[in-house]
C-alpha cells in the first residue's frame, strides 16, 4: 500500500496542474520528489532485506538454472544504482536548479532491462511448468506477462525517443505548460504510444481472467450477481480512461471549470492501474491464509507484493515528459523490485511445493481455488526435479556404460522411466485428491 500510494500520487500531481493549469512552487516540487524518494529507499530497503532471509535458507543449483543468491544481488545492486543516481538527480535540482536528462536516460534503461530479465525467467519457469501440467491459470499468466514484456520494449523505445529529442538539461517549467507543448509529439511517438496502451490492456484483461479464476470460490459465497459486481469494479475503473481513443465526453467540462474537473477526475482516475495492481494481488494473499506453512505463506506474501508492485507501476505517463522535478521517475524505478518479488515468490513457492510432502497434501485437502495455480506449479516443479534426477543417473549410466550396442536399449530404458515417473505421479496425485474427498467434513 506504500508503493501504491507513491505511484498514485506521482501521477496525481501531474495530472491536476496538467488538467487544471496550475502550477506549484519549484521548491514545493523538489519537497515532494524528494519525499518521495525517501519513502522508496525506505520500503526498497526494508523489503530486499526481508527477501534476503527468505531466499538464502535453499540452494536450487543443481536441479533448475535459477540462481536465488545471485538475483539477490543483482537486484541489490541495482536498487543502490538507482538511489544513488536519483540522489544525484535531487543533488542537481537543489544545487543547479536543474538536472542531467542522461541521468534519467540512464536510469530507465536499467529499470527496463532488469525487469525483462527477470519477467523473462519467470515466463520460462511457467512455460517449463506447461510441459508438465497443462493448466489455464499458468497458461493465462504467461501469455500476460509476455505482453507486458512487449509492453516494457516499448516503453523503452519511446522514452529513449522522447529523451534523446530533448535538451542535455531540464530547467524548472511550469507543468501544464510543459505537456502542453510536448504531449502530442511526432507520429512515431504516437504510434508507439497506441501499442504500449494496447499490450497493457491486454495483459491487464488476461491478468484479470486469471485472478477472477482464482476467486471464483468466492463465488458461492458471496453469490454470483454479488461476485461478478465486486470483481468487474477494476476492470471497469482501468478501461474507463481509454475513453480518449473514442470520444472525448468530458472535455466541455474541462474547458468550463478545469479546477472542478482537474480535481474530480485526479480523485477518481488517478488510482486506475493502482486498484487493478491489487486486484491481481489477492489471490496470492488470500492464498497466503489458507496454508499453515509459515515458509509458504511468506512465498505468497512476497508474491501478493510483488503483483501489486509490478503492475502498479508500469506506465508511460508522466516519465515520458521530463519534467521538472521528474516525476514518474520514482514510479518506474520500482518496476524491476515488482518483477524480482514476483519471480522469486512464486518460485520459492513451487519448490516449498515441490518438496515437502505435508504441504502437498495440506493443499489437496484444501479444495479451494486459490490454491490451483500452487498445486500446478508444485507437482509440475516436483516432476521436473526427479526427471533432473533421472538425466543425471543418465549421465551418469553413460559415462560408466562401455559397450556402445546398448544405446538404443538405453535410450528405451529411459523412456520407460519418465513414463512410469508420469504415472506414479499421477497415481499420487489422484490418490490424494480421493484421500480429500473420504474425509467426513
Amino acid at each position: 500500500m506504500i508503493f501504491s500510494t507513491v505511484f498514485v500520487l506521482d501521477s496525481a500531481i501531474v495530472r491536476f496542474s496538467s488538467f487544471s493549469g496550475t502550477s506549484y512552487p519549484t521548491l514545493l516540487n523538489v519537497a515532494i520528489f524528494t519525499i518521495f524518494y525517501i519513502v522508496f529507499a525506505a520500503a526498497s530497503l526494508l523489503l530486499i532485506k526481508s527477501i534476503k532471509k527468505l531466499v538464502y535458507k535453499y540452494e536450487y543449483r543443481m536441479i533448475v538454472p535459477f540462481y536465488p543468491k545471485l538475483f539477490y544481488y543483482i537486484i541489490s545492486f541495482t536498487l543502490i544504482s538507482t538511489l544513488v543516481i536519483i540522489f544525484a538527480i535531487i543533488l542537481e535540482l537543489t544545487i543547479l536548479n536543474e538536472y542531467t536528462i542522461s541521468l534519467l536516460r540512464a536510469q530507465t534503461y536499467v529499470s527496463h532491462i532488469l525487469t525483462l530479465v527477470f519477467l523473462s525467467l519467470l515466463i520460462f519457469m511457467f512455460v517449463r511448468w506447461l510441459t508438465s501440467k497443462r493448466d489455464y491459470s499458468l497458461v493465462l499468466y504467461s501469455i500476460s506477462l509476455s505482453l507486458l514484456s512487449l509492453a516494457l520494449i516499448i516503453s523503452l523505445i519511446y522514452l529513449d525517443s522522447n529523451f534523446s529529442s530533448r535538451p542535455s538539461s531540464v530547467r524548472p517549467v511550469p507543468i501544464h505548460f510543459y505537456i502542453s507543448c510536448c504531449a502530442e509529439g511526432s507520429s512515431i511517438t504516437q504510434s508507439l504510444s497506441t501499442v504500449f496502451d494496447i499490450l497493457t490492456l491486454s495483459s491487464f484483461l488476461l491478468m484479470w481472467v486469471a485472478t477472477a479464476k482464482l476467486l471464483n470460490q468466492y463465488r458461492y459465497r458471496m453469490g454470483g450477481l454479488k461476485y461478478f459486481s465486486i470483481i468487474c469494479i477494476p476492470l471497469i475503473y482501468y478501461v474507463f480512461p481509454f475513453y480518449g481513443y473514442f470520444q472525448d465526453a468530458l472535455f466541455p467540462l474541462l474547458v468550463s471549470s478545469p479546477i472542478i474537473f482537474s480535481t474530480i477526475y485526479v480523485l477518481i482516475f488517478s488510482a486506475t492501474k493502482q486498484v487493478g495492481a491489487v486486484f491481481f494481488g489477492l489471490s496470492f494473499w488470500f492464498a497466503s491464509g489458507l496454508v499453515y506453512d509459515d515458509r509458504l505463506r511468506k512465498s505468497l506474501l512476497v508474491s501478493s507484493i510483488g503483483m501489486v508492485i509490478l503492475f502498479g507501476s508500469i506506465a508511460l505517463a508522466p516519465l515520458q515528459f521530463g519534467l521538472f522535478p521528474p516525476y514518474g521517475l520514482i514510479t518506474n524505478a520500482s518496476i524491476p523490485l515488482g518483477a524480482y518479488l514476483l519471480l522469486v515468490g512464486i518460485f520459492t513457492s513451487a519448490i516449498h511445493i515441490s518438496r515437502d510432502a505435508e504441504v502437498r497434501r495440506e493443499l489437496y485437502r484444501n479444495a479451494v481455488n486459490q490454491l490451483d495455480l500452487l498445486r500446478s506449479i508444485g507437482t509440475s516443479e516436483m516432476e521436473k526435479e526427479f526427471e533432473g534426477r533421472v538425466k543425471l543417473l543418465e549421465k551418469v549410466h553413460r559415462i560408466t556404460e562401455i559397450p556402445s550396442h546398448s544405446k538404443i536399449a538405453e535410450e528405451i530404458e529411459i523412456q520407460n522411466v519418465k513414463k512410469i515417473l508420469h504415472e506414479v505421479l499421477e497415481e499420487v496425485h489422484s490418490k490424494d485428491r480421493k484421500e480429500e474427498t473420504d474425509q467426513p467434513t
